[in-house]
């Protein structure tokens, strides 16, 4: 397993870049992620996690680096917006509606997209380089999700690569489904609605 220095973002854009899955800290726990638009990592990260995308209840969360880019992927109602304005970036996941425009292999069976805008300056400066990110966090099924890139080396053999550190080692993000019909919390973590 690659063990990237945090102070290199273009070894990790690259690792992305490359179809692989990268382990990376947020201000929660660390999670695993791969590009967008790579179909083969999407899929090498289900089987890492041993989910079926057709059928399985967890769906991978899409990281942004800011609220402009949400409308891309998901529609905001007056609702959602306001929420994403006042919580972003932070310990947040929005289910919203996916929006009409967003094709895409991993999402087009599904009506609703995970949204997350990290607060962490790595997190976030991966994404500005690297653009959007598809991130389910980093442990195996059933096991509690790694909050250190020892515990990935020691944890998850099959991974491609680490950024080396410690993540904010706060409980995973609250996961809200906002709607029209209104809010439901999905996970309760830290950050309350």
């Amino acid at each position: 397993m690659q063990q990237i220095d945090p102070k290199n973002l273009a070894e990790a854009q690259q690792i992305l870049h490359a179809g692989k899955i990268l382990a990376v800290p947020t201000e929660t726990v660390y999670g695993l992620a791969v590009q967008l638009d790579s179909i083969n990592a999407i899929n090498k990260l289900l089987r890492l996690k041993n989910r079926q995308a057709a059928n399985d209840d967890k769906f991978l969360t899409l990281m942004l680096p800011d609220i402009d880019s949400i409308s891309n992927y998901a529609i905001l109602n007056p609702t959602s917006a306001q929420i994403a304005k006042r919580h972003f970036p932070g310990e947040l996941t929005m289910v919203l509606p996916k929006s009409p425009d967003f094709s895409h292999p991993y999402f087009d069976h599904l009506s609703t997209i995970g949204i997350r805008i990290p607060n962490h300056p790595y997190m976030l400066n991966l994404l500005q380089t690297a653009g959007p990110l598809l991130v389910t966090s980093a442990n195996r099924r059933g096991e509690s999700p790694c909050l250190t890139s020892v515990e990935i080396v020691q944890t998850i053999y099959s991974l491609d690569a680490v950024v080396i550190g410690t993540s904010g080692q706060n409980p995973p993000s609250t996961v809200a489904k906002i709607t029209d019909q209104g809010i439901e919390i999905l996970r309760q973590g830290r950050l309350r609605i």
